[in-house]
């Protein structure tokens, strides 16, 4: 397993600034977002990917995933093709960097309507986006972000009526939590989709008496990230490990810290 940061927590600045600093601050990885503009010198024109992929070889930089965007949560088939078409375009951009992983989102909320709406164009969204991919050469890890979709039984509900081993999880650490699952909850997801993730997002925190969940750098919360890390070890995980601190210490400190801590954690489940 590979630890590192999202390019995301770098929005705004250059990719020509962000790697560098990104290796300064103990990365090996980093899931490299796929949007145009996240990093003003990369609008994904003509010649981009020759050169963030020599970018990134020159700074000792592995891209283990692609930040792609999708929102399937759409009652109307146009909307809906809309965003499988999105989807498919990240996906050929992956490709087309060599990146394994795309990440991909469930749908976001919509005022007036809950998740059993959406449940049948979630699922038509990544079919349809699997099949319009196959050859390609990527798997597509759903993150559990946002309100609408991030809970755990419903991640695996959308893996099992698909099926497909090129569909899994982008594991994010803290966003349960944040959308207000408790810590066994938590756990209970974590172990029930640990066989599927091909990817994480690192964030730790804390839950406070007054029910709000407070992010905090990577070991220093009561997320079970040993445990998870151990779990992937044992199953011989080679994916990205990457720290998205979203804190209230300052960005850089909070990154160093975590990534720290996960290179620590990793060396030490990975000796003989």
């Amino acid at each position: 397993m590979k630890i590192g940061v999202t390019s995301l927590g770098m929005a705004g600045k250059p990719l020509t600034e962000a790697l560098p600093l990104m290796a300064a601050l103990g990365a090996e990885a980093t899931e490299l977002n796929g949007r145009p503009g996240v990093h003003p010198d990369i609008l994904w024109g003509k010649g981009d990917t020759t050169k963030v992929k020599k970018m990134l070889r020159e700074h000792g930089i592995t891209a283990t995933s692609l930040g792609g965007y999708s929102d399937f949560a759409q009652l109307d088939p146009a909307g809906l093709e809309a965003q499988i078409t999105q989807l498919v375009g990240y996906a050929q951009r992956a490709a087309d960097l060599e990146i394994p992983v795309l990440r991909a989102f469930g749908g976001d909320t919509k005022e007036g309507h809950t998740l059993a709406d959406f449940r049948g164009s979630i699922v038509k969204g990544f079919e349809e986006a699997l099949r319009r991919t196959e050859g390609l050469g990527i798997v597509i890890g759903i993150e559990n972000h946002g309100k609408l979709t991030n809970d755990g039984d419903f991640m695996r509900e959308v893996l099992n009526r698909i099926g497909s081993p090129r569909l899994g999880v982008m594991l994010d650490t803290g966003n349960f939590a944040w959308a207000g699952h408790s810590l066994a909850n938590v756990e209970r997801f974590f172990d029930d989709l640990l066989p599927a993730i091909f990817s994480l997002h690192i964030k730790d925190g804390i839950w406070h008496a007054n029910g709000e969940f407070e992010f905090v750098p990577a070991g220093r919360g009561k997320m079970p990230l040993p445990r998870l890390l151990a779990g992937l070890a044992s199953r011989q995980f080679a994916g990205g490990v990457i720290s998205e601190y979203e804190g209230n210490a300052p960005y850089v400190d909070g990154t160093r810290e975590s990534v720290a801590y996960l290179r620590g954690l990793r060396d030490g489940i990975m000796l003989p």
